[in-house]
Protein backbone atom coordinates (compact mmCIF):
# COMPACT_ATOMS: atom_id res chain seq x y z
CA UNK A 1 0.00 0.00 0.00
CA UNK A 2 1.44 3.44 -1.11
CA UNK A 3 1.25 6.19 1.76
CA UNK A 4 -1.35 8.16 0.21
CA UNK A 5 -3.58 4.82 0.71
CA UNK A 6 -2.95 4.87 4.47
CA UNK A 7 -3.05 8.73 5.06
CA UNK A 8 -5.81 11.29 5.93
CA UNK A 9 -6.14 11.83 2.45
CA UNK A 10 -7.11 9.13 1.30
CA UNK A 11 -9.73 8.24 4.21
CA UNK A 12 -11.34 12.31 3.28
CA UNK A 13 -11.83 10.96 -0.33
CA UNK A 14 -13.62 7.89 0.91
CA UNK A 15 -15.75 10.31 2.96
CA UNK A 16 -16.24 12.71 0.33
CA UNK A 17 -17.34 9.52 -1.97
CA UNK A 18 -19.81 8.22 0.28
CA UNK A 19 -21.13 11.88 0.42
CA UNK A 20 -21.45 12.10 -2.90
CA UNK A 21 -23.06 9.31 -3.42
CA UNK A 22 -25.67 10.01 -0.15
CA UNK A 23 -26.44 12.99 -2.32
CA UNK A 24 -27.27 11.19 -5.81
CA UNK A 25 -28.95 8.32 -4.36
CA UNK A 26 -31.49 10.59 -2.55
CA UNK A 27 -32.16 12.25 -5.89
CA UNK A 28 -32.66 8.83 -7.67
CA UNK A 29 -35.18 7.55 -4.53
CA UNK A 30 -32.42 5.05 -4.05
CA UNK A 31 -33.22 5.25 -0.30
CA UNK A 32 -31.46 1.40 0.84
CA UNK A 33 -28.28 2.87 -1.11
CA UNK A 34 -28.11 6.06 0.81
CA UNK A 35 -28.16 4.55 3.50
CA UNK A 36 -25.32 2.17 3.55
CA UNK A 37 -23.66 4.87 1.47
CA UNK A 38 -23.80 7.27 4.32
CA UNK A 39 -23.34 4.77 7.52
CA UNK A 40 -19.88 4.27 5.77
CA UNK A 41 -19.22 7.75 6.08
CA UNK A 42 -19.63 7.79 9.50
CA UNK A 43 -17.83 5.10 9.74
CA UNK A 44 -15.21 6.30 8.59
CA UNK A 45 -15.19 9.35 10.69
CA UNK A 46 -18.07 11.82 9.45
CA UNK A 47 -19.77 11.95 12.40
CA UNK A 48 -21.84 15.48 11.81
CA UNK A 49 -25.56 16.33 12.02
CA UNK A 50 -26.02 16.41 8.48
CA UNK A 51 -24.96 12.83 8.07
CA UNK A 52 -27.23 11.93 10.85
CA UNK A 53 -29.86 13.63 9.21
CA UNK A 54 -29.55 12.57 5.91
CA UNK A 55 -29.42 8.73 7.93
CA UNK A 56 -32.94 9.62 9.22
CA UNK A 57 -34.26 10.53 5.80
CA UNK A 58 -32.91 7.31 3.99
CA UNK A 59 -34.50 5.42 7.02
CA UNK A 60 -37.96 7.14 7.27
CA UNK A 61 -38.65 6.55 3.38
CA UNK A 62 -38.39 2.80 4.20
CA UNK A 63 -40.69 3.46 6.99
CA UNK A 64 -38.02 2.63 9.27
CA UNK A 65 -39.43 5.29 12.02
CA UNK A 66 -37.46 3.69 15.55
CA UNK A 67 -33.96 3.71 12.97
CA UNK A 68 -35.20 7.29 11.63
CA UNK A 69 -35.71 8.19 15.22
CA UNK A 70 -32.45 7.63 16.93
CA UNK A 71 -30.56 8.71 13.76
CA UNK A 72 -32.26 12.22 14.73
CA UNK A 73 -31.81 11.88 17.97
CA UNK A 74 -27.51 11.81 17.25
CA UNK A 75 -27.98 14.40 14.92
CA UNK A 76 -28.75 16.87 17.94
CA UNK A 77 -25.46 15.83 20.18
CA UNK A 78 -23.59 16.73 16.87
CA UNK A 79 -25.64 20.12 16.22
CA UNK A 80 -22.93 22.77 16.57
CA UNK A 81 -24.95 26.15 14.76
CA UNK A 82 -28.51 27.14 14.31
CA UNK A 83 -28.49 26.14 10.53
CA UNK A 84 -28.29 22.76 11.74
CA UNK A 85 -30.88 23.05 13.76
CA UNK A 86 -33.15 24.05 11.85
CA UNK A 87 -32.49 21.42 9.36
CA UNK A 88 -32.90 18.73 11.81
CA UNK A 89 -36.56 20.58 13.15
CA UNK A 90 -37.34 20.49 9.18
CA UNK A 91 -36.48 17.11 8.70
CA UNK A 92 -38.28 16.44 12.31
CA UNK A 93 -41.64 18.09 10.77
CA UNK A 94 -41.76 16.19 7.92
CA UNK A 95 -41.28 12.75 9.39
CA UNK A 96 -43.98 13.81 11.63
CA UNK A 97 -46.16 14.92 8.40
CA UNK A 98 -45.54 11.63 7.05
CA UNK A 99 -46.50 9.48 9.89
CA UNK A 100 -49.94 11.28 10.20
CA UNK A 101 -48.87 13.30 13.16
CA UNK A 102 -49.56 16.87 11.59
CA UNK A 103 -49.70 18.56 15.07
CA UNK A 104 -46.29 17.17 15.82
CA UNK A 105 -45.03 18.43 12.41
CA UNK A 106 -46.70 21.97 12.93
CA UNK A 107 -44.88 22.36 15.92
CA UNK A 108 -41.49 21.35 14.89
CA UNK A 109 -42.11 23.75 11.59
CA UNK A 110 -42.86 26.78 14.19
CA UNK A 111 -39.94 26.23 15.92
CA UNK A 112 -37.57 25.81 12.47
CA UNK A 113 -39.36 29.45 11.75
CA UNK A 114 -37.83 30.99 14.81
CA UNK A 115 -34.52 30.19 13.81
CA UNK A 116 -34.76 30.92 10.10
CA UNK A 117 -38.03 33.23 9.40
CA UNK A 118 -37.09 34.08 5.70
CA UNK A 119 -37.71 30.30 5.49
CA UNK A 120 -40.53 30.43 2.08
CA UNK A 121 -42.23 27.20 2.12
CA UNK A 122 -42.18 27.49 6.46
CA UNK A 123 -45.89 29.04 6.86
CA UNK A 124 -47.11 27.19 3.84
CA UNK A 125 -46.31 23.81 5.17
CA UNK A 126 -47.69 24.76 8.56
CA UNK A 127 -50.69 25.80 6.88
CA UNK A 128 -50.88 22.11 5.15
CA UNK A 129 -50.31 20.36 8.37
CA UNK A 130 -53.05 22.36 10.27
CA UNK A 131 -55.66 22.03 7.61
CA UNK A 132 -54.81 18.26 7.59
CA UNK A 133 -54.99 18.18 11.46
CA UNK A 134 -58.30 19.52 11.00
CA UNK A 135 -57.45 23.40 12.52
CA UNK A 136 -58.79 25.12 9.87
CA UNK A 137 -58.77 28.47 11.71
CA UNK A 138 -54.79 28.25 12.17
CA UNK A 139 -54.85 26.98 8.42
CA UNK A 140 -56.31 30.23 7.55
CA UNK A 141 -54.00 32.35 9.34
CA UNK A 142 -50.98 30.61 8.02
CA UNK A 143 -52.23 30.68 4.17
CA UNK A 144 -52.25 33.96 4.79
CA UNK A 145 -49.19 34.83 6.03
CA UNK A 146 -47.10 32.14 3.72
CA UNK A 147 -47.45 34.84 0.57
CA UNK A 148 -49.36 37.76 -1.44
CA UNK A 149 -49.96 35.16 -4.80
CA UNK A 150 -54.04 34.14 -5.43
CA UNK A 151 -52.85 30.76 -4.85
CA UNK A 152 -52.19 31.47 -1.21
CA UNK A 153 -55.15 33.46 -1.22
CA UNK A 154 -57.90 30.58 -2.45
CA UNK A 155 -56.33 28.28 -0.43
CA UNK A 156 -56.87 30.84 2.71
CA UNK A 157 -60.26 31.49 1.46
CA UNK A 158 -60.70 27.62 1.34
CA UNK A 159 -59.78 26.91 4.39
CA UNK A 160 -62.09 29.76 6.61
CA UNK A 161 -65.23 28.42 4.55
CA UNK A 162 -64.05 25.22 5.89
CA UNK A 163 -63.86 26.73 9.66
CA UNK A 164 -66.80 28.38 9.08
CA UNK A 165 -66.06 32.15 8.51
CA UNK A 166 -67.84 33.13 5.26
CA UNK A 167 -66.80 36.66 5.43
CA UNK A 168 -63.49 35.60 5.90
CA UNK A 169 -63.32 33.72 3.17
CA UNK A 170 -65.47 35.87 0.57
CA UNK A 171 -62.50 38.05 1.39
CA UNK A 172 -59.81 36.08 0.38
CA UNK A 173 -61.41 34.50 -2.35
CA UNK A 174 -61.77 38.22 -4.16
CA UNK A 175 -58.55 38.54 -3.34
CA UNK A 176 -57.47 35.60 -5.15
CA UNK A 177 -59.73 36.55 -8.56
CA UNK A 178 -57.51 39.75 -8.38
CA UNK A 179 -54.58 38.43 -8.34
CA UNK A 180 -54.87 35.28 -10.27
CA UNK A 181 -54.00 31.61 -9.75
CA UNK A 182 -51.89 29.05 -11.08
CA UNK A 183 -53.23 26.12 -11.74
CA UNK A 184 -57.14 24.74 -13.01
CA UNK A 185 -57.31 23.46 -9.88
CA UNK A 186 -57.15 27.03 -7.90
CA UNK A 187 -59.38 28.66 -10.05
CA UNK A 188 -61.92 26.00 -9.69
CA UNK A 189 -61.30 26.21 -6.08
CA UNK A 190 -62.84 29.48 -6.52
CA UNK A 191 -65.71 29.34 -8.32
CA UNK A 192 -66.71 26.45 -6.47
CA UNK A 193 -66.74 28.79 -3.11
CA UNK A 194 -67.97 31.41 -4.87
CA UNK A 195 -71.39 29.94 -5.53
CA UNK A 196 -71.00 27.97 -1.64
CA UNK A 197 -70.85 31.11 -0.78
CA UNK A 198 -73.59 33.24 -2.80
CA UNK A 199 -71.06 35.39 -4.39
CA UNK A 200 -73.29 35.10 -7.47
CA UNK A 201 -71.59 38.41 -9.02
CA UNK A 202 -67.98 37.10 -8.25
CA UNK A 203 -68.74 33.86 -9.47
CA UNK A 204 -69.79 35.47 -13.00
CA UNK A 205 -66.69 37.69 -13.38
CA UNK A 206 -64.35 34.60 -12.34
CA UNK A 207 -65.81 32.70 -15.23
CA UNK A 208 -65.26 35.46 -17.48
CA UNK A 209 -61.62 36.33 -16.58
CA UNK A 210 -61.73 32.01 -16.86
CA UNK A 211 -63.06 32.46 -20.61
CA UNK A 212 -60.12 34.46 -21.44
CA UNK A 213 -57.76 32.20 -20.22
CA UNK A 214 -56.90 29.23 -22.19
CA UNK A 215 -56.11 27.28 -19.63
CA UNK A 216 -59.05 27.80 -17.64
CA UNK A 217 -61.82 27.65 -20.49
CA UNK A 218 -63.22 23.95 -19.11
CA UNK A 219 -63.20 25.84 -15.58
CA UNK A 220 -65.40 28.52 -16.61
CA UNK A 221 -67.74 26.17 -17.99
CA UNK A 222 -67.55 24.33 -14.64
CA UNK A 223 -68.80 27.54 -13.05
CA UNK A 224 -71.63 28.21 -15.13
CA UNK A 225 -73.05 24.65 -15.29
CA UNK A 226 -72.70 24.54 -10.98
CA UNK A 227 -74.55 28.11 -11.23
CA UNK A 228 -77.24 26.83 -13.30
CA UNK A 229 -77.65 23.58 -11.53
CA UNK A 230 -77.71 26.10 -8.16
CA UNK A 231 -80.79 28.23 -9.76
CA UNK A 232 -82.46 24.27 -10.52
CA UNK A 233 -81.98 24.40 -14.37
CA UNK A 234 -80.49 20.94 -14.32
CA UNK A 235 -80.54 20.31 -18.11
CA UNK A 236 -77.87 23.50 -18.63
CA UNK A 237 -76.12 22.34 -16.19
CA UNK A 238 -75.70 18.95 -17.57
CA UNK A 239 -74.75 20.62 -21.16
CA UNK A 240 -72.43 22.82 -19.77
CA UNK A 241 -70.61 20.84 -17.63
CA UNK A 242 -70.69 17.83 -20.79
CA UNK A 243 -69.06 20.97 -22.59
CA UNK A 244 -66.53 21.39 -19.81
CA UNK A 245 -65.28 17.68 -20.58
CA UNK A 246 -65.12 17.79 -24.10
CA UNK A 247 -62.76 20.99 -23.84
CA UNK A 248 -61.26 19.58 -20.77
CA UNK A 249 -60.89 15.74 -20.40
CA UNK A 250 -61.47 13.33 -18.25
CA UNK A 251 -60.88 15.48 -15.43
CA UNK A 252 -63.85 17.24 -15.40
CA UNK A 253 -65.73 14.01 -15.99
CA UNK A 254 -67.22 14.07 -12.08
CA UNK A 255 -69.00 17.39 -12.09
CA UNK A 256 -70.54 16.34 -15.48
CA UNK A 257 -71.66 12.82 -13.68
CA UNK A 258 -72.49 14.99 -10.43
CA UNK A 259 -74.89 16.96 -12.38
CA UNK A 260 -76.46 14.40 -14.55
CA UNK A 261 -77.29 12.10 -11.79
CA UNK A 262 -78.74 15.42 -10.22
CA UNK A 263 -81.23 16.07 -12.97
CA UNK A 264 -82.84 12.58 -12.49
CA UNK A 265 -82.86 13.12 -8.88
CA UNK A 266 -86.59 13.62 -7.85
CA UNK A 267 -85.08 15.59 -4.81
CA UNK A 268 -83.27 17.98 -6.97
CA UNK A 269 -83.82 21.20 -5.03
CA UNK A 270 -83.71 19.62 -1.36
CA UNK A 271 -80.10 18.27 -2.16
CA UNK A 272 -78.54 20.72 -4.01
CA UNK A 273 -77.30 23.04 -1.51
CA UNK A 274 -76.11 19.70 0.29
CA UNK A 275 -74.32 18.04 -2.94
CA UNK A 276 -72.24 21.37 -3.98
CA UNK A 277 -71.03 21.77 -0.51
CA UNK A 278 -69.67 18.56 -0.53
CA UNK A 279 -67.96 19.02 -4.56
CA UNK A 280 -66.62 21.95 -2.99
CA UNK A 281 -65.02 20.71 -0.06
CA UNK A 282 -63.53 17.23 -1.73
CA UNK A 283 -62.41 19.75 -4.31
CA UNK A 284 -60.51 21.90 -1.40
CA UNK A 285 -59.26 19.16 0.52
CA UNK A 286 -57.74 17.01 -2.72
CA UNK A 287 -56.43 20.70 -3.39
CA UNK A 288 -54.41 20.93 0.30
CA UNK A 289 -52.88 17.47 -0.46
CA UNK A 290 -51.80 17.76 -3.75
CA UNK A 291 -50.38 21.10 -2.91
CA UNK A 292 -48.45 19.56 0.02
CA UNK A 293 -46.85 17.27 -2.12
CA UNK A 294 -45.97 20.14 -4.65
CA UNK A 295 -44.87 22.24 -1.99
CA UNK A 296 -42.07 19.83 -1.24
CA UNK A 297 -43.28 17.61 1.39
CA UNK A 298 -41.11 15.09 0.65
CA UNK A 299 -37.04 14.37 0.86
CA UNK A 300 -36.25 16.56 -2.44
CA UNK A 301 -37.26 19.54 -0.47
CA UNK A 302 -34.98 19.01 2.22
CA UNK A 303 -32.12 20.30 1.21
CA UNK A 304 -29.43 22.44 2.25
CA UNK A 305 -30.90 25.91 0.89
CA UNK A 306 -34.27 25.56 2.74
CA UNK A 307 -36.45 24.83 0.01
Amino acid sequence: MTGFSDGASFRAWRVQSALAEVRGALALGLYSRAKRAVARAIALGWRTSSAYRDLAIACAVEGRWDEASRALALGWQFARSAQEAFDLLRVTGWMAFRRGEFRGAVAAWQQALVLRPEWADGWYRIAVACARAGAYRAAEAAFHECGRDGDSFALAAACAYLAGMPRAAARHLRLAARRGVSSPRHARGIGALAVALGERQLAITWARACESDARFAPVALEIRALMSWMDGDASSAACLAKKAVIAGGQGHAPLYLAIATGEQDTGFNEQKDRVSSTMDVQDHRTNGERECDAGGMDHRGLGDDGA
